[in-house]
């Protein structure tokens, strides 16, 4: 049996008291606490798969899950694996969900989703673009590499690191703004640093960062 859940101050009206604090509460309540004030604590906020908090609780706005929350689904009358007339309800995180798309057999289908405003009607208009499961997966696991330590490595290798494990020497570094950063790439890679705001320069290694 699940514990009964605890409550925590509500950060986004906090944060509307800060920005507006002669805002209309009555005509514009609060859309996470509906001007209760209090939340439940993004602690006691789980995974049904793993146990863990859906909430990013890093992050300074670290109250709303993410994933799929309190989805649900019910048996019927030709259901096997579920009960005929049983409701279940479950709440899966990102990770328990990238997993499950991993084991799919038939992948998600996934889009890009934007919204461009639309000055003939005034309103915000959705522009989405499919994007395949393959460039999806290797976006991710590029994110995974770099946020665990595979990035910087690889350029304390000298190797280019514009994508996961290119084994090419690395020969440019890539600037933002005019300062350093350990983004570094071959020649094959350069144009995937092509960005606004950045440009290439030749290899900077370790060994003359105290140069700079």
């Amino acid at each position: 049996m699940n514990k009964d859940p605890s409550y925590v101050k509500c950060k986004f009206c906090e944060y509307q008291l800060e920005d507006d604090p002669l805002k209309n509460w009555n005509k514009y309540p609060c859309t996470k606490c509906n001007n209760s004030r209090m939340v439940l604590n993004p602690k006691d906020i789980l995974c049904n798969m793993c146990g863990e908090s859906m909430c990013e609780l890093n992050s300074p706005f670290n109250q709303d899950p993410l994933g799929l929350y309190k989805a649900d689904v019910i048996g019927c009358y030709d259901s096997y694996h579920l009960l005929d007339m049983n409701q279940y309800i479950f709440s899966f995180c990102e990770k328990c969900l990238r997993d499950l798309f991993i084991k799919c057999k038939i992948p998600p289908t996934i889009y890009d989703t934007t919204y461009v405003f639309n000055n003939a009607t005034g309103l915000n208009q959705e522009k989405r673009e499919e994007i395949a499961w393959a460039e999806d997966l290797e976006i991710y696991e590029f994110t995974i590499w770099r946020d665990t330590g595979g990035h910087r490595q690889a350029y304390l290798n000298g190797t280019c690191n514009a994508v996961k494990n290119c084994n090419n020497k690395a020969a440019y570094t890539k600037l933002i703004d005019g300062e350093f950063t350990e983004d570094c790439c071959c020649e094959d890679h350069k144009k995937l640093f092509n960005f606004k705001f950045s440009e290439l320069t030749k290899f900077i290694p370790q060994i003359l960062r105290p140069f700079l």
